[in-house]
C-alpha cells in the first residue's frame, strides 16, 4: 500500500505515514516499529483528546502485557506509543485484497487466534469494546494479532466492569469477526452498516442469522451471537480441530 501524504505534521523518527486508524496516523519508524501518533500537531487545541486517548490506550497495553496474539506495546513516545509494525494491515482489508487466494485453512486459523487473543486480553481483566474484521491486524506470518486497544480495564473487585454484558460485546464481536474471515464479508452485505443499523440490531435480537450451516466454523458463530459461550476460551479448541481437519 502507498504512503499517506495528506497530513499535517509527524515526528522527527518518522520515515513515513503508513495508516491513518481513528484520530491517530500510523508512523514508520524501521522494519519493526511504528509510532502512533494524533493528527494534530503538539500546539494544536485538538491534539488533547487524541493524546488523552492514547494515553489510555498506552495504561490497557501494559495491563494486557506480551502475548503473541496481541501486537505489542514497545514504549512510550514523547509523541504517542510505540507499537510493533504489522505490514499485513487488518484482517478487512487483506481479505478485500486477496479474497480468492485465502485459503479456508489459513482463515480458520485467524478465527482460532483471534479467539485466543480476545480469551488473553480478558484474563487480563481487560475489555476491547470494539472486536472487528478491522481491529485484527495480519503479521509477516501471516498470524491474526489483536490491535487498537481503545475499550477499558475492569475492574478486579467484581464490581459492575465486570458485568457479563459487557463480556459478551467483545464475544458477540468476535463471532461477527470470525464470520467476516470465514466468509470474506459482514452479515448483512445488503444492509449498510450506518443506515440500516436498527434493521441490524433487530435482525440479530430476533436471532435472523444469515446462512451459517454452510461455513466451516459456523456452529461457533451462531454460539458467539447467542451467548451460549460463557467466555472466549471455549471456542478456541473447537476452531483449533476444524484448522486441523
Amino acid at each position: 500500500m502507498s504512503s499517506i501524504s495528506s497530513w499535517f505534521w509527524y515526528p522527527e523518527g518518522v520515515k513515513e505515514c503508513i495508516d491513518i486508524v481513528s484520530s491517530c496516523y500510523i508512523g514508520l519508524i524501521d522494519d519493526s516499529t511504528v509510532l502512533k501518533f494524533p493528527h494534530m500537531p503538539p500546539e494544536s487545541k485538538e491534539q488533547q483528546n487524541q493524546v488523552a486517548a492514547l494515553e489510555h490506550e498506552e495504561k490497557v497495553l501494559r495491563q494486557v502485557g506480551h502475548h503473541p496474539r496481541v501486537v505489542q506495546f514497545k514504549g512510550k513516545h514523547e509523541y504517542g506509543n510505540l507499537l510493533e509494525h504489522v505490514p499485513n494491515k487488518c484482517v478487512g482489508r487483506y481479505l478485500k485484497n486477496a479474497a480468492c487466494e485465502t485459503p479456508q485453512k489459513l482463515r480458520l486459523k485467524w478465527a482460532w487466534q483471534a479467539a485466543e487473543a480476545v480469551a488473553y486480553t480478558h484474563f487480563r481483566n481487560v475489555i476491547h469494546c470494539d472486536i472487528s474484521a478491522g481491529n485484527i491486524v495480519i503479521d509477516r506470518d501471516l498470524s491474526a494479532k489483536l490491535c487498537d486497544f481503545q475499550g477499558m480495564i475492569r475492574d478486579t473487585d467484581g464490581t459492575v466492569l465486570l458485568s457479563r454484558s459487557r463480556v459478551l460485546t467483545d464475544i458477540f464481536g468476535l463471532g461477527t469477526t470470525i464470520y467476516y474471515m470465514v466468509t470474506g464479508q459482514l452479515p448483512f452485505p445488503e444492509l449498510d452498516g450506518f443506515d440500516h443499523e436498527e434493521e441490524i440490531l433487530r435482525r440479530f435480537k430476533e436471532r435472523e442469522f444469515p446462512e451459517l450451516e454452510t461455513h466451516r466454523g459456523g456452529d461457533v458463530v451462531r454460539k458467539y451471537w447467542t451467548g451460549a459461550y460463557e467466555n472466549a476460551m471455549e471456542a478456541v479448541q473447537g476452531l483449533k480441530k476444524l484448522d486441523c481437519e
